[in-house]
C-alpha cells in the first residue's frame, strides 16, 4: 500500500465485520499488516471497535408443543454453513434458535435475481396494505413501494426458486406462497409495523 493511507468507511465496515464473524483482533492485526497496512493505522482500526461481547445469556425456555417436521427447517445438523438443495450453493450466514431466525446468503444467483427483476417490471404496481375498516387492500401512505406477485411456478425460473426453497426447509411445495418482488425508491419505505392478525 502507498504511505498515505485512510480510515475509508469501507475499510471500518469490514473491520467490524470481520470481529462479529469472530476473527480475533490479533488475527485480523496481523491479516492488515500482511497486506500491506502501517501498525499505526491497523492500531487505529482495531480501536475504533470495542472488544467482542458474548450475547446476554438467557433462560432456557420450555419448547413449544410443536410436533416434529410441522414447520420449515433446513438441515443444520453438523453446523452446516453451506447447502445445496438443487446443487446451488446456499449459504448459511446466521442461525438462532430463539427466536427461530436462519438468514440464508446466496439463495438466488445474479442471474435469477436479474430474471425476476426483469419478469416483473412491467407488472409492478403501488403495493397495498390490509384494510383497516373493510376486507381486502388498499393503499397505504405508511408503505409507498411498488410490487408485485407471481404465479406459482409461472415460469421456469420462478418454479425452480420455488422447488429449492421448498427442498432447502423441507417443508411441502404445495405449502408455500406465490414469490413477491417489491421496489423502493428513493425515498420509499414501509413504516414499523405489526405483521399480526387476531387469529379468533
Amino acid at each position: 500500500m502507498s504511505n498515505s493511507q485512510y480510515l475509508t468507511p469501507e475499510l471500518r465496515d469490514w473491520v467490524a465485520a470481520q470481529l462479529r464473524n469472530g476473527i480475533t483482533r490479533e488475527a485480523l492485526y496481523q491479516a492488515m499488516l500482511t497486506s500491506g497496512w502501517q501498525p499505526d493505522m491497523a492500531q487505529q482500526a482495531l480501536a475504533e471497535h470495542r472488544p467482542f461481547e458474548p450475547p446476554l445469556t438467557l433462560p432456557e425456555l420450555p419448547e413449544p408443543a410443536i410436533e416434529p417436521g410441522s414447520l420449515p427447517e433446513p438441515d443444520l445438523t453438523d453446523q452446516r454453513s453451506v447447502l445445496l438443495p438443487d446443487g446451488h450453493r446456499v449459504e448459511i450466514l446466521m442461525a438462532l434458535q430463539r427466536p427461530r431466525v436462519i438468514v440464508f446468503g446466496n439463495l438466488l444467483s445474479a442471474q435469477e435475481c436479474d430474471a425476476m427483476v426483469a419478469s416483473a417490471g412491467a407488472r409492478l404496481a403501488r403495493s397495498e396494505t390490509v384494510a383497516a375498516q373493510r376486507e381486502g387492500s388498499e393503499v397505504n401512505s405508511a408503505r409507498t413501494s411498488e410490487g408485485m406477485f407471481f404465479e406459482r411456478g409461472e415460469n421456469e425460473v420462478v418454479a425452480r426458486i420455488e422447488r429449492r426453497i421448498a427442498t432447502l426447509l423441507n417443508w411441502p411445495l404445495r405449502n408455500g406462497e406465490g414469490l413477491q418482488v417489491l421496489r423502493y425508491r428513493v425515498g420509499a419505505e414501509y413504516q414499523p409495523h405489526y405483521d399480526y392478525f387476531d387469529p379468533r
